[in-house]
């Protein structure tokens, strides 16, 4: 399996600005993990998964690892900085191309949790004063997790800014939840003038709700230490996506799909 790239060992003198002509890059990663990503219109009870990672998800995770390894050389001119950072990110198109097999797993899960109705009516009859034991009560929650069976690949673009993405690509290592890892291949990282695939639905295909980043959002509605708040189909859009995989077989606690 390959070696992670090591950040200090990464020439990173590209981030200062040198750019290259706009390009599109295609990425590899080998899932090393279930996979799980809660759909934007699930509930915290019963919450479906997407099948791969969404362009929301993809470009948090580039945002992420770009102020892990780049931000702290910006503390006197932060502001500036990310928002230069955050436009190119934000305005990336991405196409996610699934492995030749994936297979849902829905699981059931019996649990205790905070009771807020009953915390909010005792706070009502007591003059607002809290619990003094915070109030729990039993429940039934449903998730589901992805086998991916093979790679994942990445294009996006289009972009001047191709081997700062490259790099970045290269350090992240999970997608979704934390815990759910993938493996980046760097052999198989390439650069096209043209994306190197893109949805057909005449090939038959799945659909899945893609959410992404809105055209005219900024950082501070996304950056959950801001007080600003983000706004659904503003700053989180929500699209339809056609993913080429066919439901080839299921059952109460499963579903199988093979890319077509």
């Amino acid at each position: 399996m390959p070696k992670r790239s090591s950040k200090a060992d990464c020439d990173t003198s590209f981030l200062a600005g040198e750019m290259s002509e706009n390009q599109w890059l295609s990425v590899t990663y080998q899932p090393v993990s279930l996979f799980s990503l809660k759909r934007s219109d699930a509930t915290s009870m019963a919450a479906r998964s997407n099948l791969v990672p969404t362009p929301y998800a993809i470009k948090m995770a580039l945002l992420k690892v770009l102020l892990e390894t780049q931000g702290g050389k910006h503390q006197t001119d932060l502001d500036a900085w990310i928002k230069s950072q955050f436009t190119w990110i934000r305005d990336l198109q991405i196409y996610v191309l699934p492995p030749e097999r994936l297979v849902v797993n829905r699981n059931g899960y019996k649990l205790r949790y905070w009771n807020q109705q009953a915390d909010k009516d005792y706070r009502k009859q007591n003059n607002k004063e809290a619990p003094p034991i915070n109030p729990m009560q039993d429940g039934f929650v449903f998730r589901e997790w992805v086998y991916l069976e093979g790679n994942i690949q990445i294009c996006c673009g289009a972009t001047n800014r191709l081997a700062e993405l490259e790099y970045l690509f290269s350090q992240i290592n999970y997608f979704g939840k934390r815990g759910c890892f993938f493996q980046y291949l760097p052999e198989a990282t390439l650069p096209t003038p043209q994306p190197q695939f893109q949805p057909t639905p005449e090939r038959g295909f799945t659909i899945q709700p893609m959410d992404d980043l809105g055209e005219k959002t900024t950082f501070d509605k996304i950056n959950p230490f801001s007080s600003n708040k983000a706004q659904l189909d503003k700053d989180r859009v929500i699209k339809i996506g056609f993913l080429p995989l066919q439901l080839t077989a299921t059952s109460a606690r499963y579903d199988l799909y093979t890319r077509s």
